[in-house]
């Protein structure tokens, strides 16, 4: 990502630019606009609703790439070869030395803190990373926003595999048509972005993995700043129209971010929004000074600006591994993760990449992309090295490997109802399966379970503990089951339609309510309870369950083989939530039911039966676990849902 030639060197070209080309001064409200683009990113990686569209920031650094580096192609001299030469040379003094810093900080933390299976997947991503290629890896492996590749330290970049795979081609383009007139050459880019952009507007229902990661469904957006570069676009007739459209830009990546989020088909031509509203930004500034560029421009904004790309490589990793050691992210947690990642991203723009850029033995393009090769091969191979190594020294038992299989949420899905009645975190409402999910059954008491993922979970337990009930399921991922307007727009949806529509329509006989219930939620579920007490004779709360700071089949691997404390992860603030929970309803005098304390007694449970994990992660049951769990519980909820009597 960000990986933009530096623009002041640009500047200082003696030869005059061609006709129409417009990247040729450095434009400080382009670093500002950087700020905006990697800000939206590591807030949106930080895990807070305040920019659920985040992720658009990428869109916006494509745009800003294709301008400058359009730019410097427009403006390079001599012959195909030279230039596509100098171009590589650039491309390589700017990306490899920062990014290879990356990989060794991440291959050493993952050989001193992973298992050696771990750590050899993460030496695979990071030889896909290398060769830039690891969107087309990622895209076989899982979804951007579906939460299964969360624990790689790499995954942010699948953006930079996007953008190299578009440099391969696009300086051809743009060297074999150099005696095209200015018009035919801007309508060939024109014409590759448009057929990128159909291709985009399509594939995104038919397949939103395939259109987010792969390189022809993202071109559109880097040859749109390729079109600003080749003077496309007429330059603004007036200062007034220009503050127009750069306040018409900001406004509509202030909307994207703001708004969007993992539900928001995408990209497609959702990525309109950021895109275009980038080009206004840069298109106004071209030729009139703007109170947008003007704040962009300034020197917050702009030291921001020139980290970017040693942020946007920091950045992940830094949370990533964090949260392998404590998943839980508190608002100052997240503080001090942004302040860590933008320290580390000072050191290495100052310390790396500002050094590789000005030293002048490298001003050689042979040897400059010789040894760029050198240093991937090397690497490489220092990253399948570190993984043999890794499994020689710190093999893993078959009983640590056996447990550790269970760390992939994909294979508990089955058990959750993933897809259908468990919307994950990138479904919209549009995908729940209302007729699988909640046709009642004659002759059954019809009971509904109701929920975020911590309702899922509870599903297969339930099913197992009342044989002689048909089991309604509306679950969603961190969508908790209150009586608000507040939230994502899939979780608002879905609550609003079973609190508000559902069940005052429907005769049903019980409802269970199950959630990762926080301490300060406890007179919210009772208002929930109640309002659903108005329409069905039998509502029961389901408290929390225990929680640890890391996974917990990682916790019980390290157990066996390490001897490491499992009680030393256990979050001890779920207690306390329990405990409020359960004084509330008892004052309220509605039914609770705690599967912590079914859990802890007062040990806790770890395992549901030999070699099986009660949990998958920090918290979430195993289909196993649910069985054992919610079978503890169950006498009590069947009493509380009114034993054998119908409606």
């Amino acid at each position: 990502m960000l990986d933009v030639i530096e623009q002041r060197s640009e500047a200082t070209r003696p030869a005059p630019p061609p006709e129409g080309v417009r990247a040729a001064a450095y434009r400080p409200d382009i670093d500002g606009l950087r700020t905006v683009a990697v800000l939206s990113v590591v807030v949106f990686h930080l895990g807070t609703s305040v920019l659920s569209g985040g992720f658009v920031g990428v869109d916006v650094f494509f745009v800003i790439s294709g301008y400058l580096i359009t730019g410097t192609l427009l403006l390079s001299r001599g012959s195909y070869a030279r230039g596509l030469a100098d171009f590589y040379k650039r491309r390589i003094k700017r990306i490899f030395p920062a990014l290879f810093v990356v990989y060794l900080a991440v291959m050493a933390f993952a050989f001193a803190t992973l298992f050696a299976d771990e750590t050899r997947g993460i030496a695979l991503t990071t030889i896909a990373s290398i060769f830039f290629v690891s969107n087309i890896l990622f895209f076989s492996s899982s979804g951007y926003f579906d939460g299964g590749l969360d624990t790689n330290p790499l995954l942010h970049t699948w953006s930079l595999s996007v953008e190299e795979q578009f440099y391969i081609v696009f300086p051809l383009i743009i060297f074999l048509s150099r005696s095209w007139a200015p018009r035919a050459r801007i309508a060939l880019v024109g014409a590759i972005a448009l057929a990128s952009l159909a291709a985009s507007a399509w594939q995104v229902r038919a397949d939103m993995n395939a259109a987010f990661y792969l390189v022809q469904y993202r071109t559109w957006e880097l040859a749109l700043g390729s079109l600003l570069a080749m003077g496309a676009f007429p330059e603004a007739r007036s200062a007034l129209i220009a503050q127009l459209e750069t306040l018409a830009g900001l406004a509509l990546i202030a909307a994207a971010v703001i708004f969007y989020d993992r539900t928001t088909p995408f990209p497609g031509l959702a990525a309109l929004m950021p895109c275009i509203g980038s080009a206004l930004i840069i298109h106004g500034g071209t030729a009139h000074r703007t109170f947008v560029g003007a704040i962009l421009s300034t020197p917050p904004a702009r030291f921001i600006g020139l980290i970017s790309y040693s942020l946007y490589l920091w950045h992940w990793p830094v949370i990533v591994f964090y949260r392998s050691i404590d998943h839980r992210l508190t608002m100052i947690d997240r503080f001090w993760l942004l302040v860590a990642s933008i320290v580390l991203a000072t050191l290495s723009w100052y310390l790396v990449e500002r050094p590789f850029r000005v030293r002048d033995r490298l001003r050689s393009s042979k040897r400059v992309i010789l040894g760029g090769l050198a240093a991937m091969i090397l690497l490489s191979l220092g990253a399948l090295g570190a993984a043999k190594i890794s499994a020689a020294f710190w093999p893993i038992s078959p009983a640590a490997r056996q447990v550790l299989s269970y760390l992939d949420s994909d294979g508990q899905s089955e058990g959750m109802r993933t897809g259908t009645c468990f919307l994950a975190s990138q479904a919209a409402f549009d995908s729940f399966d209302r007729d699988a999910c909640l046709a009642t059954v004659p002759g059954k008491r019809n009971i509904l379970l109701i929920g975020d993922s911590h309702g899922a979970h509870f599903y297969h337990g339930l099913a197992a503990a009342l044989p002689d009930h048909h089991i309604l399921q509306a679950t969603a991922s961190g969508c908790k089951p209150l009586l608000t307007n507040h939230g994502e727009k899939r979780c608002v949806a879905l609550m609003r339609y079973i609190f508000d529509d559902y069940v005052p329509n429907h005769r049903l006989d019980g409802v269970v309510i199950s959630a990762r219930w926080q301490k300060d939620e406890a007179a919210a579920a009772v208002a929930a309870a109640r309002q659903l007490r108005r329409f069905v004779p039998h509502v029961v709360v389901s408290g929390p369950i225990v929680e640890y700071d890391v996974a917990l089949p990682r916790v019980l691997a390290r157990h066996i083989d390490y001897g490491e404390s499992i009680a030393a992860h256990r979050v001890a603030e779920i207690a306390a939530v329990d405990r409020t929970f359960a004084q509330a309803f008892a004052k309220a005098g509605l039914p609770y039911v705690s599967p912590y304390r079914a859990a802890c007694h007062p040990e806790c449970d770890v395992w549901a039966r030999p070699g099986v994990p009660l949990q998958f992660d920090y918290g979430h049951m195993t289909a196993e676990g649910s069985a054992l769990i919610v079978g503890r519980l169950g006498p009590a909820i069947r009493a509380d849902l009114g034993g054998g009597e119908r409606r």
